[in-house]
C-alpha cells in the first residue's frame, strides 16, 4: 500500500497524507523559533545541580508517579523510623513486624491506586481529543501524537507502527497548520463537540484572554532576561570574557573541535553524544569550569536544533577574537559593560514593543494585524542596522501553543480531581486487602517472627482477662 496516496478529509482537522508543504518566503520570522521550554533550559543551566535535578522531577511528574513516590516513602523511609524509633515502648519484634507493613502497603497502594489511575487517565485523555470534555479541555484542534496514532490504527489497520506513525505525524503538522491558518485568517479557533456536526468557535473573551497571556509569557521571557542581564550576567561575562583573553587557544581549539562535529553530522543526538563524552573528558582532566560550561551551554541548545548550537558556537568564537587583544582585565570589564548595555536595551525595547502589542489587543487588533506589526518592527530594526530580539516569533504559533498549554492545564487539573476520587473510592478496599494479606504474608515470610507476635497477642488477651476477673 502506497502511503503517500492515502487521501483522507477529517471535518475539522484537516488530515491530508500528502507532505506538509513548505513555509513561504513571506512568512513573518524564521521558521525555527527557540520553544520556551529552551529558554527555559538555558536559564535553568545556571542552577546547581541538586535544583536542576528538582525542576526536571516537577516538569515530569504525573499522577501514576505520585502515587509510586509516596508508595516509595512509605516503603523504604517509614519501616527505619518504625524499627529504630527510640521513643517507642514495644520490643524489637513487635517493631520489626509492624515495619513490615509498610512495604506491603506501598506494593498494594501502586497494585490498586495505580492500576486503578491509569485508566481514568486514558479516559480523560481520550475524552478531550475526541471533544467530550468542555472547551477549556478540548484539544480537537490540535489533537495529541498518542491519538493520532490511535486514529490511524483504526483508519489503517494493514499497516505497520511505523507507516501509521508516519502518517500520524503528517496528520499532527496538518492540524497544526490549519490551526495557524484559521488564527490568521479567521482571528478564531474551532472546535468539534462531540455528538455535533457543526464545529464551535472559542468565545471571544476566552480568545482575548488568550492572546493576552501569549504576550504576558513573552513579556516575562523578556523581563526574566533582563533581571539576568543586571544581576548575573555582567559578573559571569567578564569572569568568562577575562578567561578568553588569558586563554586564548584552548577556548579556540574546543570551539572549533565543537564547530567541526556539528558540521559534520545532522544528527543532534550524535552532537550531544560526543558534547558529554568532551565534557566527562575534560572534567577528569581537572580543566577550567569555563571549557566546561561552555560545552553545557551549548548541549542545552540541542532540543532548539543543530542551527542555533552552531549559532551558540560561533558567538563564543566571536568573543574569543574580541578579547584577545584587550591588554587588561579593566579594558575588558569595560568592553562586557558596553556590550551588556547593548542587551539590556535590546531588552528594554522588546518589552516596549510587547507593550504596544497588549495595547493592540485591547483594541481587538487581529492576529494578521499584530504579526503585521512585528514585521514592521523587524524592518525598523534592520534599517537601524540592528536585529529585533523578537524577530523569531510568529504570533500566530505563539498562541497556538499557548492555548496548547492553557488547555493541558485544565486537563491535568481534571486528571488530578478525578484520581483523587478514585483513590478515595478505592481506599477502603485498599485497607481490607492490606488487613487480609498482611498476616499471612508475615504466617508465610517470617514464621517465627509472626509467632512471636501472635504469642504477645495471645498473652496480652490473657492477661487482660485476667486483670477484669479479678475480685476486688
Amino acid at each position: 500500500m502506497n502511503i503517500d496516496k492515502i487521501n483522507l478529509n477529517i471535518k475539522n482537522s484537516g488530515y491530508h497524507s500528502q507532505r506538509q508543504s513548505k513555509t513561504p518566503n513571506n512568512q513573518i520570522g524564521f521558521t525555527s523559533s527557540i520553544p520556551q521550554s529552551t529558554i527555559e533550559k538555558e536559564i535553568n543551566a545556571l542552577n546547581p545541580s541538586i535544583l536542576r535535578g528538582i525542576n526536571k522531577l516537577k516538569n515530569n511528574i504525573g499522577e501514576f508517579q505520585d502515587i509510586c513516590i509516596n508508595a516509595l516513602g512509605t516503603g523504604l523511609l517509614a519501616p527505619i523510623f518504625i524499627k529504630y524509633n527510640p521513643l517507642s515502648k514495644t520490643d524489637e519484634d513487635t517493631r520489626t513486624y509492624s515495619a513490615w507493613r509498610q512495604p506491603l502497603s506501598a506494593l498494594l497502594a501502586i497494585a490498586t491506586q495505580g492500576l486503578f489511575t491509569i485508566p481514568i487517565v486514558s479516559k480523560i485523555n481520550s475524552m478531550a481529543n475526541e471533544g467530550a470534555l468542555n472547551l477549556d479541555c478540548n484539544k480537537t484542534p490540535f489533537k495529541d501524537k498518542d491519538y493520532a496514532m490511535h486514529l490511524m490504527k483504526k483508519l489503517h489497520p494493514g499497516l505497520n507502527k511505523q507507516q501509521r506513525e508516519i502518517l500520524a505525524d503528517e496528520y499532527i503538522a496538518k492540524q497544526d497548520e490549519n490551526l495557524i491558518n484559521t488564527l490568521k485568517k479567521e482571528n478564531t479557533v474551532y472546535y468539534t463537540i462531540k455528538g455535533q456536526t457543526e464545529p464551535v468557535k472559542i468565545s471571544q473573551e476566552k480568545y482575548t484572554e488568550a492572546l493576552n497571556k501569549t504576550v504576558d509569557s513573552m513579556l516575562a521571557d523578556e523581563e526574566k532576561r533582563l533581571k539576568v542581564c543586571n544581576d548575573v550576567k555582567l559578573t559571569k561575562r567578564i569572569e568568562r570574557s577575562e578567561f578568553y583573553r588569558n586563554n586564548y587557544d584552548t577556548s579556540k581549539t574546543l570551539l572549533n573541535e565543537i564547530e567541526a562535529k556539528i558540521n559534520s553530522t545532522d544528527d543532534v543526538k550524535e552532537i550531544t553524544k560526543f558534547l558529554k563524552n568532551k565534557h566527562k573528558e575534560l572534567k577528569n582532566a581537572k580543566a577550567n569550569t569555563q571549557l566546561l560550561d561552555m560545552i553545557t551551554e551549548t548541549q542545552t541548545l540541542g532540543s532548539a536544533g543543530k542551527d542555533k548550537m552552531l549559532e551558540k558556537v560561533k558567538r563564543m568564537q566571536g568573543h574569543v577574537e574580541k578579547y584577545k587583544n584587550l591588554k587588561s582585565k579593566e579594558q575588558v570589564v569595560e568592553a562586557v559593560k558596553a556590550s551588556i548595555s547593548e542587551r539590556i536595551n535590546d531588552h528594554k525595547d522588546s518589552i516596549e514593543f510587547l507593550n504596544k502589542v497588549k495595547k493592540a489587543i485591547a483594541e481587538n487588533k487581529t492576529v494578521s494585524e499584530i504579526e503585521e506589526m512585528f514585521k514592521l518592527k523587524i524592518q525598523e530594526a534592520k534599517n537601524a542596522n540592528k536585529e529585533f530580539r523578537l524577530a523569531d516569533k510568529v504570533f500566530s504559533k505563539e498562541v497556538a501553543s499557548k492555548l496548547k498549554e492553557l488547555t493541558k492545564k485544565h486537563i491535568e487539573g481534571v486528571k488530578r480531581i478525578a484520581t483523587l476520587a478514585g483513590a478515595l473510592i478505592i481506599l477502603p478496599i485498599s485497607c481490607d486487602l492490606l488487613n487480609r494479606i498482611y498476616p499471612r504474608f508475615m504466617d508465610i515470610a517470617f514464621p517465627k517472627l509472626s509467632s512471636k507476635k501472635h504469642n504477645n497477642e495471645s498473652k496480652e488477651l490473657v492477661d487482660k482477662a485476667t486483670k477484669n476477673s479479678e475480685v476486688k
